[in-house]
């Protein structure tokens, strides 16, 4: 009976076990079919971008705002790069509305290599490597000039700047007047990534080992000039044109990648091109319709630097013309500048404190990095678009690592912007992005990138021409994250920078974490001790709250004392919007409500 008893005992607690272990697993499931639903747009200049796909949502196209299940969102259009580019929902609030800022590219943007073939123009290509023609004649043409001619047996150019490239998205395009479509010709070939060919007056797009791709209809004729452009997305689709028209969209199949050289009119089977050509052009991204019908219709705009060796002395002549005349009005001025005497200087002194803060103007800086990042050119143009998201990502690399340690080394920008890639690789990504942020730094004033004492960093000829540099010259620890009393005249200006926002709001790089984190404690330990001030009336003291306020939502001090300083104006209203707020959103972040109330 003792024997049976624990028999029945033993068989209860397993199968109460299962049933509990059941109800749990269940239990579980249910739990993860509770998932956050989160709203989202893409918006241009203000206005929803239409057909945005979403790289979470294969084959879904959005207009404006929808509902999304996925934690991260990652915006795509041909044409245009977004800000941010990737987002993570885990701290957003899911009653609001994340917001993709759509900038569309410019022709010139990504573009990797653009060949002329007129003999007169230099090549653009990312690389400072010679590149090496073989047996390529130039010809006169009735309708585009000089033109370079390939032989169809030995003629092709290697390009030695794309040895290290790594193509996610490509696009080719060139003019070219074959003299044969029969057979199988290569217009531009890469070891075994690629293949862009004609084969019968077809268009041909070959990923070596993997797959031929090819455009349904006859659309190249011998001895006739053709626009010809290829749009390649691995494991997408690939679209064919011709003459500005879209002429085939095909499924596309995976790209391999290796270090040969991109060869024009060859390929690793020697399929070599026979005719003229002209105009060559590979961007690693994918352009849109519209840009592809914009390179037929107007070509690329490409500087050409050396038609500018007489602007460039004459720019020189006049800079020196400058400099002679700054240090004449200088010196002029030296000598009539009155020396304070102690009873001035004390003067001056004690009332620095208040007369600064009614004494500053608003300045204009070129780059503002404060409350989100804007780049603004010599006349007031927002050049912000002309900044792809990596060519961001460098010149903030580039800013903060100037103010920090003076600047970064090659070695360092390399593991900070391009981890994982091979020094190589990293050189030739790093020389593409710094020759683009020079050109476009053509455009503003005073500002450089310099290479120094083995570093990269940002040259500016005043600290006005960005925020960051106007902060540093107040605080000269900022960054540096060392300990300094300040003299009170100091805040004021620096209340004027700050007031502007959080740094690079919408950056969330684990780099850039790491300065905004440390920028952020150094402000708020620098501010805090203000609020005590007895010197400060009402309404800077509400001024710097808001300041600190913008840095940290959560700073009880500040918050106790702007809905105190509310009550004080009688604005009661104002007071408790400005208390619920602080409720509301210490709930969000803790989990549980404020146990305090925030007034005296």
């Amino acid at each position: 009976m003792a024997k049976l008893k624990g028999n029945l005992f033993f068989y209860f607690f397993f199968i109460t076990t299962i049933i509990v272990a059941q109800t749990s697993v269940d239990s579980l499931k249910v739990f993860e079919k509770l998932k956050f639903s989160y709203y989202a747009t893409a918006e241009i200049n203000g206005e929803a971008l239409q057909s945005v796909s979403w790289k979470e949502y294969p084959g879904k196209k959005t207009t404006d705002t929808f509902f999304s299940n996925s934690k991260t969102l990652t915006p795509q259009k041909r044409g245009f790069w977004f800000t941010p580019d990737i987002f993570d929902f885990n701290s957003f609030k899911a009653d609001s509305i994340k917001v993709f800022s759509a900038v569309k590219y410019e022709i010139k943007d990504k573009l990797n290599i653009f060949l002329p073939l007129n003999k007169k123009t230099n090549a653009f290509t990312n690389s400072n490597a010679e590149y090496i023609y073989k047996h390529i004649a130039f010809v006169n043409d009735s309708k585009l000039g000089k033109v370079a001619s390939f032989n169809g047996t030995s003629s092709y150019i290697d390009l030695r700047s794309g040895k290290d490239d790594i193509f996610e998205e490509l696009t080719i395009s060139a003019w070219i007047k074959p003299k044969s479509v029969a057979g199988i010709q290569s217009i531009v070939g890469k070891g075994k990534v690629f293949s862009a060919k004609i084969f019968d007056g077809n268009l041909i797009f070959t990923t070596p080992s993997i797959k031929d791709h090819s455009s349904k209809s006859e659309s190249i004729t011998k001895n006739v000039w053709s626009h010809i452009a290829y749009v390649y997305l691995p494991n997408n689709e690939i679209d064919f044109y011709v003459n500005g028209n879209k002429v085939s969209t095909i499924k596309a199949s995976g790209i391999n990648q290796t270090n040969h050289s991109i060869l024009i009119g060859s390929n690793i089977w020697g399929e070599n091109y026979k005719g003229l050509m002209s105009n060559f052009a590979l961007w690693q991204r994918a352009l849109s319709d519209d840009e592809i019908k914009q390179v037929y219709t107007s070509g690329i705009p490409i500087v050409n630097n050396d038609s500018n060796v007489l602007l460039i002395f004459i720019l020189i002549g006049v800079g020196v013309l400058l400099l002679v005349l700054t240090l004449y009005l200088s010196i002029k001025k030296k000598r009539h500048v009155k020396t304070l005497n102690s009873t001035n200087y004390e003067a001056l002194k004690r009332t620095s404190f208040e007369s600064k803060a009614t004494t500053l103007k608003p300045v204009n800086y070129s780059i503002v990095c404060l409350g989100g990042f804007r780049v603004t050119n010599s006349v007031g143009e927002n050049i912000t678009h002309k900044f792809s998201p990596k060519r961001t990502e460098l010149l903030l690399c580039l800013i903060l690592f100037t103010l920090k340690e003076d600047g970064i080394t090659s070695k360092k920008m390399g593991e900070v912007l391009w981890p994982g890639f091979s020094a190589a690789q990293a050189k030739n990504n790093r020389s593409t992005q710094i020759k683009e942020i020079r050109n476009i730094f053509k455009e503003l004033k005073g500002i450089s990138v310099v290479y120094e004492d083995k570093k990269w960093k940002i040259f500016a000829d005043e600290p006005y021409r960005i925020d960051l540099f106007h902060l540093k010259k107040l605080l000269p620890n900022l960054f540096s994250y060392n300990k300094k009393e300040h003299e009170m005249g100091d805040i004021w200006e620096c209340l004027s920078i700050l007031k502007h926002g959080q740094l690079l709001p919408n950056f969330n790089m684990d780099w850039i974490d790491i300065f905004k984190s440390k920028f952020d404690n150094f402000i708020l330990e620098y501010l805090t001790p203000f609020l005590v001030n007895e010197k400060i009336n009402d309404d800077k003291k509400m001024e710097l709250c808001e300041v600190i306020l913008i840095i940290d939502a959560l700073h009880e001090e500040a918050v106790n004392i702007k809905v105190n300083l509310l009550i004080k104006q009688g604005k009661h209203m104002s007071a408790q919007k400005v208390s619920e707020h602080f409720y509301k959103l210490y709930e969000q972040y803790y989990g549980e409500p404020y146990s305090r109330k925030v007034t005296n």
